[in-house]
């Protein structure tokens, strides 16, 4: 049940987690009762229960996979676009607001909507709870599954116990962070670069050189694979329509990947 709770801390799921136990257990006994009912009618008793069996544990499996899901999205926003909240958070600091406003400001103006709701919900528990806005942030930082959130959250509760400048103390947790995406996007860069050479050798080229070549020796009689003969016109079209379509999907597929890294 611990594994459980924690999933559902991190998701961020807007219900109670007594409402997550129940949905747990409820939606796959209705899946799997519901699937159980249809298939005796179509299939008979022995299919029935394998039936039932698969759809209750397909239910279990989305009803435990949207919070992952949600865990993963919710890591990419906070790792990705907590640093430009934090960019928006120093001039702030530096004019005096106070923290709880400062959160208040950031739930109402922020674009991303993972981290405007959790800022919301730090303001919820400052306000209907009565806690303090760093005792509010402290509990915010263990359901956020981002490491770079809750480093920052625990440089700002320490700084503000030590110091009235905590903005001098986040400036430079902030041209840290912003050095570390640089050094990622230069790598990424380095990467796809790469990548590409790879893409125009394997998609372009390679079906070009094997077109010259079947070509060239087209007299010499046709080319056998695996016991079969292939003409010069059956191999290009087999590299044009199929294998050049599938190696650029591929390659669309990593290229689309390390883009949204």
């Amino acid at each position: 049940m611990r594994l459980f709770f924690e999933l559902y801390r991190q998701s961020g799921l807007a219900f109670s987690y007594r409402r997550y136990l129940a949905a747990l257990v409820l939606i796959p006994l209705a899946s799997g009762a519901a699937g159980g009912v249809a298939a005796l009618f179509l299939l008979g008793p022995v299919a029935a229960l394998a039936v039932g069996l698969m759809a209750g544990l397909l239910a279990f499996a989305g009803v435990v996979a949207y919070p992952l899901h949600l865990v993963s999205a919710r890591r990419s926003h906070f790792e990705n676009n907590f640093v430009y909240t934090l960019a928006v958070m120093l001039p702030l600091f530096a004019a005096g607001v106070p923290l709880g406003r400062v959160i208040a400001r950031l739930a109402e103006v922020e674009a991303d909507k993972y981290i405007a709701r959790e800022f919301a919900l730090v303001t919820r528990e400052v306000v209907v709870m009565g806690a303090t806005p760093t005792e509010a942030l402290l509990h915010s930082a263990e359901r956020v599954p981002s490491q770079a959130y809750r480093e920052t959250v625990n440089l700002l509760a320490k700084a503000s116990r030590v110091t009235e400048r905590v903005d001098e103390v986040l400036l430079a947790r902030l041209e840290w962070m912003l050095r570390g995406k640089q050094v990622k996007a230069q790598s990424l860069v380095r990467s796809l670069a790469l990548l590409f050479e790879i893409y125009v050798v394997a998609a372009m080229l390679l079906p070009i050189l094997v077109a010259i070549l079947a070509l060239a020796l087209s007299p010499l009689g046709a080319l056998e694979v695996a016991g079969f003969a292939l003409d010069p016109v059956t191999l290009i079209a087999l590299t044009g329509l199929i294998y050049s379509p599938l190696v650029g999907a591929v390659f669309y597929i990593i290229f689309d990947s390390n883009a949204n890294i």
